[in-house]
Protein backbone atom coordinates (compact mmCIF):
# COMPACT_ATOMS: atom_id res chain seq x y z
CA UNK A 1 0.00 0.00 0.00
CA UNK A 2 2.63 2.39 1.16
CA UNK A 3 4.43 1.13 -2.53
CA UNK A 4 1.37 2.53 -4.01
CA UNK A 5 0.91 5.86 -2.26
CA UNK A 6 4.64 6.88 -2.78
CA UNK A 7 4.42 5.95 -6.67
CA UNK A 8 1.29 8.31 -7.10
CA UNK A 9 3.26 10.63 -5.31
CA UNK A 10 5.90 10.66 -7.18
CA UNK A 11 3.97 10.69 -10.88
CA UNK A 12 2.16 14.02 -9.08
CA UNK A 13 5.75 15.50 -8.78
CA UNK A 14 6.90 14.39 -12.15
CA UNK A 15 3.83 16.43 -13.22
CA UNK A 16 4.55 19.29 -11.49
CA UNK A 17 7.85 19.74 -12.53
CA UNK A 18 7.07 19.73 -16.37
CA UNK A 19 4.45 22.23 -15.90
CA UNK A 20 7.15 24.48 -13.72
CA UNK A 21 9.61 24.04 -16.73
CA UNK A 22 7.12 24.87 -19.65
CA UNK A 23 5.80 27.94 -17.90
CA UNK A 24 9.37 29.29 -18.00
CA UNK A 25 10.40 31.05 -21.37
CA UNK A 26 14.02 31.04 -21.99
CA UNK A 27 14.65 34.44 -21.91
CA UNK A 28 12.83 34.73 -19.04
CA UNK A 29 10.78 37.71 -20.26
CA UNK A 30 6.39 37.68 -20.28
CA UNK A 31 4.63 37.95 -23.48
CA UNK A 32 3.14 41.21 -23.71
CA UNK A 33 0.09 42.52 -26.04
CA UNK A 34 0.11 46.31 -26.98
CA UNK A 35 -3.35 48.31 -28.32
CA UNK A 36 -3.43 51.17 -30.77
CA UNK A 37 -5.84 53.94 -29.37
CA UNK A 38 -6.62 56.40 -32.04
CA UNK A 39 -6.36 60.07 -30.29
CA UNK A 40 -9.37 62.35 -31.41
CA UNK A 41 -8.11 65.83 -31.60
CA UNK A 42 -11.73 67.30 -31.43
CA UNK A 43 -14.47 64.94 -29.38
CA UNK A 44 -17.78 65.78 -30.89
CA UNK A 45 -21.10 63.81 -29.88
CA UNK A 46 -21.13 60.62 -32.03
CA UNK A 47 -23.60 58.55 -29.46
CA UNK A 48 -25.74 57.10 -32.05
CA UNK A 49 -28.10 54.31 -32.68
CA UNK A 50 -27.81 52.05 -36.22
CA UNK A 51 -30.05 49.62 -37.85
CA UNK A 52 -28.56 46.82 -39.64
CA UNK A 53 -29.56 44.48 -42.13
CA UNK A 54 -29.09 41.07 -40.62
CA UNK A 55 -28.58 38.98 -43.77
CA UNK A 56 -26.40 41.40 -45.24
CA UNK A 57 -24.96 43.05 -42.03
CA UNK A 58 -24.86 46.62 -43.58
CA UNK A 59 -26.13 49.36 -41.55
CA UNK A 60 -29.16 50.35 -43.36
CA UNK A 61 -29.77 53.56 -40.86
CA UNK A 62 -27.89 55.50 -38.60
CA UNK A 63 -29.59 57.87 -36.75
CA UNK A 64 -29.29 60.33 -33.69
CA UNK A 65 -32.12 60.24 -30.83
CA UNK A 66 -34.54 63.22 -31.22
CA UNK A 67 -33.24 64.49 -28.48
CA UNK A 68 -30.07 63.67 -28.93
CA UNK A 69 -29.94 65.05 -32.61
CA UNK A 70 -30.84 68.60 -31.13
CA UNK A 71 -28.69 69.32 -28.61
CA UNK A 72 -25.74 67.52 -30.93
CA UNK A 73 -26.60 70.05 -34.01
CA UNK A 74 -24.86 73.31 -32.82
CA UNK A 75 -22.00 71.38 -31.64
CA UNK A 76 -21.32 69.29 -34.98
CA UNK A 77 -22.12 72.18 -37.11
CA UNK A 78 -19.84 74.47 -35.66
CA UNK A 79 -16.76 72.03 -35.92
CA UNK A 80 -18.50 71.63 -39.72
CA UNK A 81 -18.05 75.22 -40.36
CA UNK A 82 -14.38 75.90 -38.94
CA UNK A 83 -12.98 73.15 -40.69
CA UNK A 84 -14.62 73.15 -44.32
CA UNK A 85 -13.55 76.90 -44.32
CA UNK A 86 -9.90 76.00 -43.65
CA UNK A 87 -9.94 73.66 -46.57
CA UNK A 88 -9.04 76.90 -49.01
CA UNK A 89 -6.07 77.71 -47.04
CA UNK A 90 -4.49 74.50 -47.79
CA UNK A 91 -1.97 73.00 -50.33
CA UNK A 92 -3.47 69.97 -52.22
CA UNK A 93 -4.52 67.72 -55.33
CA UNK A 94 -8.25 67.63 -55.61
CA UNK A 95 -10.35 65.31 -57.52
CA UNK A 96 -13.85 66.34 -58.60
CA UNK A 97 -16.39 63.85 -59.33
CA UNK A 98 -19.84 63.95 -60.30
CA UNK A 99 -23.15 61.78 -60.23
CA UNK A 100 -26.38 62.87 -61.97
CA UNK A 101 -29.80 61.02 -62.06
CA UNK A 102 -33.31 61.24 -62.46
CA UNK A 103 -35.80 59.66 -60.64
CA UNK A 104 -39.54 60.22 -58.85
CA UNK A 105 -40.03 63.62 -57.50
CA UNK A 106 -41.94 63.50 -53.44
CA UNK A 107 -45.12 64.49 -51.87
CA UNK A 108 -45.18 66.51 -48.65
CA UNK A 109 -45.20 63.61 -46.87
CA UNK A 110 -42.30 62.15 -48.54
CA UNK A 111 -43.96 59.56 -50.98
CA UNK A 112 -43.07 59.24 -54.37
CA UNK A 113 -45.29 61.17 -56.77
CA UNK A 114 -45.74 59.49 -60.54
CA UNK A 115 -43.67 60.69 -63.74
CA UNK A 116 -46.42 61.59 -65.75
CA UNK A 117 -49.98 59.40 -66.33
CA UNK A 118 -47.81 58.90 -70.38
CA UNK A 119 -45.81 55.78 -70.77
CA UNK A 120 -43.84 57.27 -73.36
CA UNK A 121 -43.03 59.95 -71.62
CA UNK A 122 -41.89 57.83 -68.39
CA UNK A 123 -39.71 56.20 -70.74
CA UNK A 124 -38.10 59.16 -72.07
CA UNK A 125 -37.70 60.67 -68.49
CA UNK A 126 -35.75 57.04 -67.94
CA UNK A 127 -33.65 57.17 -70.96
CA UNK A 128 -32.47 60.60 -69.80
CA UNK A 129 -31.08 59.22 -66.85
CA UNK A 130 -29.29 55.95 -68.33
CA UNK A 131 -27.74 57.60 -71.45
CA UNK A 132 -28.16 61.16 -71.52
CA UNK A 133 -26.64 62.85 -68.58
CA UNK A 134 -22.75 63.62 -68.21
CA UNK A 135 -20.98 62.45 -65.23
CA UNK A 136 -17.72 65.05 -66.18
CA UNK A 137 -14.87 65.25 -63.53
CA UNK A 138 -12.07 67.82 -63.26
CA UNK A 139 -8.68 68.05 -61.29
CA UNK A 140 -7.26 70.61 -59.58
CA UNK A 141 -3.14 70.14 -59.25
CA UNK A 142 -0.87 70.62 -56.10
CA UNK A 143 -0.40 74.30 -55.01
CA UNK A 144 -2.84 75.64 -57.69
CA UNK A 145 -5.79 78.67 -56.23
CA UNK A 146 -8.50 76.30 -54.45
CA UNK A 147 -10.26 79.41 -54.17
CA UNK A 148 -11.21 79.20 -58.20
CA UNK A 149 -11.94 75.71 -57.98
CA UNK A 150 -13.86 74.62 -54.97
CA UNK A 151 -17.51 76.30 -54.03
CA UNK A 152 -18.12 78.60 -53.48
CA UNK A 153 -15.67 79.61 -56.83
CA UNK A 154 -14.14 82.77 -56.34
CA UNK A 155 -14.74 83.00 -52.90
CA UNK A 156 -12.64 83.14 -50.07
CA UNK A 157 -14.69 81.12 -47.86
CA UNK A 158 -16.36 77.20 -48.89
CA UNK A 159 -19.61 77.59 -46.08
CA UNK A 160 -21.10 80.21 -45.36
CA UNK A 161 -24.12 78.70 -43.80
CA UNK A 162 -25.72 79.64 -40.23
CA UNK A 163 -27.43 77.34 -37.58
CA UNK A 164 -30.95 78.82 -38.90
CA UNK A 165 -30.36 77.11 -41.94
CA UNK A 166 -29.75 73.56 -40.72
CA UNK A 167 -32.55 70.56 -40.06
CA UNK A 168 -29.72 68.33 -38.49
CA UNK A 169 -26.15 67.69 -37.95
CA UNK A 170 -24.58 64.05 -37.77
CA UNK A 171 -21.36 62.41 -36.64
CA UNK A 172 -19.89 59.14 -36.88
CA UNK A 173 -16.36 58.00 -36.23
CA UNK A 174 -15.23 55.43 -37.75
CA UNK A 175 -11.35 54.01 -36.70
CA UNK A 176 -9.55 57.22 -38.36
CA UNK A 177 -12.29 58.87 -40.68
CA UNK A 178 -14.71 61.12 -38.87
CA UNK A 179 -17.90 61.94 -41.35
CA UNK A 180 -20.69 64.50 -40.96
CA UNK A 181 -23.99 64.88 -42.82
CA UNK A 182 -25.39 68.55 -42.69
CA UNK A 183 -28.81 68.46 -43.77
CA UNK A 184 -30.33 72.03 -44.79
CA UNK A 185 -34.02 72.90 -44.12
CA UNK A 186 -36.33 71.23 -46.88
CA UNK A 187 -37.42 72.78 -48.66
CA UNK A 188 -34.59 75.25 -49.33
CA UNK A 189 -34.18 78.60 -50.53
CA UNK A 190 -31.98 79.42 -53.52
CA UNK A 191 -30.21 82.08 -51.61
CA UNK A 192 -29.20 79.17 -48.89
CA UNK A 193 -27.98 77.13 -50.97
CA UNK A 194 -25.79 79.54 -52.60
CA UNK A 195 -23.79 79.78 -49.29
CA UNK A 196 -22.36 76.82 -49.90
CA UNK A 197 -23.26 75.38 -53.54
CA UNK A 198 -22.21 76.40 -56.64
CA UNK A 199 -25.81 76.31 -57.81
CA UNK A 200 -26.19 75.09 -61.67
CA UNK A 201 -29.14 74.33 -62.90
CA UNK A 202 -31.49 71.53 -64.76
CA UNK A 203 -30.29 72.90 -67.86
CA UNK A 204 -28.63 69.99 -69.09
CA UNK A 205 -31.98 68.07 -68.30
CA UNK A 206 -34.28 70.36 -70.07
CA UNK A 207 -31.69 70.46 -72.80
CA UNK A 208 -32.39 66.84 -73.96
CA UNK A 209 -35.84 67.50 -74.50
CA UNK A 210 -35.30 70.22 -76.95
CA UNK A 211 -33.72 67.79 -78.72
CA UNK A 212 -37.04 66.17 -79.20
CA UNK A 213 -38.45 69.07 -80.11
CA UNK A 214 -39.86 68.28 -83.27
CA UNK A 215 -42.06 65.46 -81.22
CA UNK A 216 -42.69 67.77 -77.35
CA UNK A 217 -42.01 71.21 -76.30
CA UNK A 218 -41.37 71.46 -72.72
CA UNK A 219 -43.03 74.86 -70.61
CA UNK A 220 -40.56 76.52 -68.25
CA UNK A 221 -40.45 74.59 -65.13
CA UNK A 222 -41.03 75.44 -61.49
CA UNK A 223 -37.84 74.20 -59.41
CA UNK A 224 -38.23 73.29 -55.55
CA UNK A 225 -34.95 72.23 -54.07
CA UNK A 226 -35.35 69.61 -51.20
CA UNK A 227 -33.34 67.06 -49.01
CA UNK A 228 -30.13 69.16 -49.37
CA UNK A 229 -27.32 67.34 -47.69
CA UNK A 230 -23.23 68.40 -47.44
CA UNK A 231 -21.02 65.59 -46.54
CA UNK A 232 -17.43 65.81 -45.37
CA UNK A 233 -15.09 63.36 -44.18
CA UNK A 234 -12.42 64.25 -42.05
CA UNK A 235 -8.88 62.69 -40.10
CA UNK A 236 -10.14 62.45 -36.08
CA UNK A 237 -6.61 62.95 -35.68
CA UNK A 238 -5.57 66.35 -37.38
CA UNK A 239 -9.53 67.73 -37.45
CA UNK A 240 -8.34 68.22 -41.82
CA UNK A 241 -11.13 67.73 -44.11
CA UNK A 242 -10.56 64.99 -46.47
CA UNK A 243 -13.17 65.14 -48.87
CA UNK A 244 -16.43 67.16 -49.34
CA UNK A 245 -19.89 66.15 -50.68
CA UNK A 246 -22.98 68.52 -52.01
CA UNK A 247 -26.31 66.93 -52.72
CA UNK A 248 -28.52 68.47 -54.55
CA UNK A 249 -31.94 67.54 -55.09
CA UNK A 250 -34.29 69.76 -57.22
CA UNK A 251 -38.11 68.65 -58.33
CA UNK A 252 -38.85 69.47 -61.44
CA UNK A 253 -42.67 70.45 -62.16
CA UNK A 254 -43.43 71.17 -65.87
CA UNK A 255 -46.11 70.35 -69.34
CA UNK A 256 -45.39 68.90 -72.02
CA UNK A 257 -47.06 69.61 -75.13
CA UNK A 258 -46.83 66.75 -77.85
CA UNK A 259 -46.18 68.33 -81.59
CA UNK A 260 -45.92 66.45 -85.01
CA UNK A 261 -46.31 63.24 -85.17
CA UNK A 262 -47.54 62.83 -81.12
CA UNK A 263 -49.87 65.60 -81.28
CA UNK A 264 -53.20 63.46 -80.07
CA UNK A 265 -50.87 62.76 -76.56
CA UNK A 266 -51.94 66.59 -76.12
CA UNK A 267 -50.46 68.88 -72.72
CA UNK A 268 -49.22 66.20 -70.16
CA UNK A 269 -48.07 67.63 -66.38
CA UNK A 270 -44.58 66.10 -65.87
CA UNK A 271 -42.80 66.09 -62.85
CA UNK A 272 -39.49 64.53 -61.47
CA UNK A 273 -36.40 64.77 -59.63
CA UNK A 274 -33.09 65.73 -60.12
CA UNK A 275 -30.57 64.74 -58.35
CA UNK A 276 -26.71 65.78 -58.61
CA UNK A 277 -24.00 65.15 -56.19
CA UNK A 278 -20.67 66.40 -56.68
CA UNK A 279 -17.39 65.24 -54.68
CA UNK A 280 -14.37 66.81 -53.85
CA UNK A 281 -11.64 64.54 -53.06
CA UNK A 282 -8.58 66.49 -50.95
CA UNK A 283 -5.04 65.01 -50.96
CA UNK A 284 -2.93 67.20 -49.01
CA UNK A 285 0.22 64.67 -49.57
CA UNK A 286 3.59 66.73 -50.58
CA UNK A 287 4.77 64.27 -53.93
CA UNK A 288 8.88 64.50 -52.99
CA UNK A 289 10.74 64.55 -55.89
CA UNK A 290 13.90 63.71 -56.79
CA UNK A 291 16.82 64.81 -59.07
CA UNK A 292 18.18 62.72 -61.41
Amino acid sequence: MNKKILAIIGVILAFAMIFSFAGCSGTGEEETTTTTTIKVKTPLPTDITTSVDEESQVITDTTYSEEALKANTATIFEYFNLHINEVKGATAKVEMSQDKSIGKATDAEGNEVAMSENDYLNAAITTLDSYMLHNDGATLEYGEDMAAFLPVKGQSYVSALTLEDIESATCVDNETVRTITVNLKSPTLPATLEKAYDMGNVDDVLNEFKKAESYMTVAQPTLEYKDCQIIITANVETDEVISIEYVKNIDVKTEVTGTGTLADMGTVPVTFRYRNAVKYSIDRTVLETTAE
